[in-house]
């Protein structure tokens, strides 16, 4: 019985609410005090996009000078090992031709 009478008041309150003007079921804004808080969000909220920019901008400079550095790196040892390269074709022709003269030489003495 008791939740009967709660259920008929609330909705006595719900359509009373219903029917006053728009007005008076808000209260009253201010609407300077929320602009400036919605500003001031928004402006924290730049900060940290204008942060993470510098970060990353920060983070691609570091990651540019290493990868600079590693091509650099890279380039030279390239240069190096096509020299190895040439250098061990040389000493293999000299080995070849010192070889075939070594056999030679005993083919000569031997017969």
């Amino acid at each position: 019985m008791g939740a009967r009478i709660f259920a008929t008041a609330l909705l006595a309150t719900a359509q009373a609410f219903a029917q006053a003007p728009v007005e008076e079921r808000r209260p009253p804004r201010d609407d300077a005090g929320l602009a400036q808080h919605r500003v001031e969000f928004a402006r924290r909220a730049l900060d940290q996009a204008q942060a993470q920019v510098r970060d990353a901008a920060t983070e691609q400079k570091e990651a540019q000078l290493r990868f600079d550095q590693a091509k650099a790196r890279l380039d030279e040892t390239q240069r190096n090992l096509a020299k190895a390269r040439a250098s061990e074709t040389e000493a293999k022709k000299r080995h070849d031709a010192e070889s075939s003269g070594l056999d030679r030489q005993r083919a000569g003495k031997g017969g």
